[in-house]
């Protein structure tokens, strides 16, 4: 009995073998068949053949074009760079596909290249759309922080020290989202997250200076940068080469927006964070820390229908919240604004806003192109980087535009040799340009525990020569005698830093008849920078100074940020 059973399991078995053979092999030779088809028809048309099932495509690149559209027009993009785009289709002369390809055509600066694909490979594509929907549910999760979350976390740590402690207690679970609401809570710009042998090193960047938080266990290193990456829709198994990507905080009432980054390292990849907190860009003009002279001088070219305000300095001085607040001065229903930035960070209500950079295929110089075709008012450019968009940001200026922009140089004279280098035409810069913006951001003084001292005899003699030397034609209200100067101390109100938040110091001059002279005669930086001067420029150091002395900030800080002290000519 036991035998017959055995018998006719094993005969069962056979069976179920012998009928998923020959199934797969069907499958074999009908995938092979309609690769065959495609290859004969790749030939004839001259076209490139692909088997889709062997090669694997960006869920990014495919959902370029909806499923719905690629369905009807039998088609895939299996592989896009800007506007460049790797179609794979079934039959080139199909109405559907070629109706879709001469569209495809005709926006601006799009153009395709055609492989073969059999009808069953094409199938195979499309179904990968469904796992894009699913994947993309999962990565577009933010992180979510209630307010109760944030009110019950700060009851417990109202210093960078009890975060240091809070932080060393927690499980790793809970470690990555109470790193970032510390962050949010102290005001933070961006977080260093930095592998070491042995330790994970955690700061904080607050008001432009890295602060240590804490070194946190190796251990949780890996499930930091799992995060990061799932939040990021970054690739989870590239960890050899650098990511960028960025996600989203849901508070109660907004949301905040964090650019990530992922650079490798000998010990690990290392993350930074930044928050993108549109707490800054609405600041109003008299907020930024313009003096008297200089907000009036603002005031008026800001009044003027036409012509280009430039803002220079390094990065992260400050410059895109300065033309955030320029913006927001100027938008009103009468006024059209367009902005040009790479990326957008921050969005204002009322104006268009356009992204340009490696991912869209559009570049600054592109989209002015563009822009100034649609009828603005006013145009904000990022960044003027290279000598094509100088040029039509000129033009821009000097055809009934005002234009709004950003340059790297050190100080506002050094804006003119800039341009000059992306061979601008001397003789539009003083036509086109209305004023030449330079600043730095510098800490201010926390109210709370700052306190008055009395500075060294050479402290007080060095600052004398500078007043001494400062142009006396712009109104400024300088102190004849200096008794006592301001400092940082420490308290809970600052996290015992000495400063919270930070103001702009800055030196510009507007493009006068003088200045003209001096562009136009091809001199340096220096004589335009003396001409400035003559007409009541002071410097951004002098200005920094003025602020230091009125208790906004102090001389360390002011040295930290521009430098030793030195009496300008």
């Amino acid at each position: 009995m036991k035998k017959i059973l055995k018998d006719t399991t094993n005969n069962e078995e056979r069976k179920e073998l012998k009928e998923k053979f020959q199934s797969e092999t069907i499958s074999k030779l009908y995938h092979k068949g309609e690769e065959d088809r495609a290859t004969s028809l790749a030939d004839k048309h001259h076209l490139a053949y692909v088997d889709l099932s062997l090669v694997p495509v960006n869920s990014e690149t495919l959902n370029s074009v909806s499923k719905e559209v690629a369905q009807k027009a039998n088609l895939a993009v299996i592989y896009k760079v800007g506007k460049k785009y790797k179609i794979a289709v079934t039959d080139p002369e199909n109405y559907e596909t070629k109706k879709f390809l001469k569209d495809l055509k005709k926006q601006d600066g799009a153009s395709y290249s055609l492989v073969m694909v059999s009808e069953d490979s094409l199938k195979k594509a499309w179904a990968n759309y469904d796992k894009v929907t699913v994947t993309e549910k999962f990565e577009n999760q933010n992180i979510t922080l209630k307010e109760e979350d944030l009110t019950e976390f700060e009851k417990g740590i109202t210093t960078i020290i009890d975060l240091k402690k809070r932080i060393s207690e927690i499980n790793t679970t809970e470690i990555f989202n109470i790193i970032m609401a510390g962050a949010i809570k102290t005001k933070s710009s961006d977080i260093h997250i930095e592998p070491n042998l042995d330790y994970v090193r955690l700061r904080y960047r607050v008001d432009g200076v890295l602060q240590d938080i804490v070194n946190l266990p190796k251990k949780v290193h890996g499930t930091i940068v799992s995060r990061v990456k799932m939040l990021s829709k970054m690739k989870l198994n590239v960890s050899d080469s650098p990511q960028d990507g960025h996600f989203g905080i849901d508070l109660e009432n907004t949301t905040v927006n964090i650019r990530s980054s992922i650079l490798p390292s000998s010990f690990g990849e290392s993350i930074v964070l930044r928050i993108l907190s549109d707490e800054g860009t609405g600041l109003k003009l008299d907020e930024l820390g313009f003096n008297q002279y200089y907000l009036e001088l603002l005031e008026e070219q800001l009044l003027k229908p036409t012509g280009m305000i430039l803002v220079t300095g390094p990065t992260g001085s400050g410059k895109t919240t300065t033309l955030y607040s320029f913006v927001r001065r100027l938008n009103q229903p009468s006024i059209k604004i367009i902005t040009l930035e790479n990326p957008v960070e921050y969005r204002v209500e009322g104006i268009s806003q356009t992204e340009v950079g490696e991912d869209t295929g559009m570049t600054f110089a592109d989209g002015l192109r563009a822009v100034v075709r649609q009828d603005p008012d006013v145009v904000m450019v990022g960044e003027v980087r290279d000598a094509e968009t100088a040029e039509i940001s000129i033009q821009a200026a000097l055809t009934g535009h005002m234009v709004l922009s950003t340059l790297h140089t050190n100080n506002a004279a050094g804006a003119i040799p800039r341009l000059l280098h992306l061979k601008v035409n001397p003789a539009l810069i003083a036509p086109s340009i209305n004023i030449v913006i330079a600043q730095r951001l510098v800490r201010t003084l926390c109210e709370h525990c700052k306190e008055e001292y009395v500075p060294a005899q050479e402290t007080i003699d060095k600052i004398k020569s500078v007043f001494k030397n400062m142009p006396r034609n712009n109104r400024l209200e300088v102190p004849s005698d200096i008794k006592v100067i301001y400092r940082s101390s420490g308290c809970s109100k600052c996290n015992f830093i000495g400063y919270k938040g930070r103001i702009g110091i800055y030196e510009m001059f507007a493009l006068t008849p003088h200045i003209e002279k001096i562009i136009l005669g091809n001199t340096s930086s220096s004589d335009i920078s003396k001409a400035a001067r003559e007409e009541g420029m002071i410097s951004i150091q002098e200005d920094g100074i003025l602020k230091a002395i009125e208790g906004k900030t102090s001389l360390e800080e002011v040295r930290r940020v521009t430098g030793e002290i030195f009496v300008a000519k």
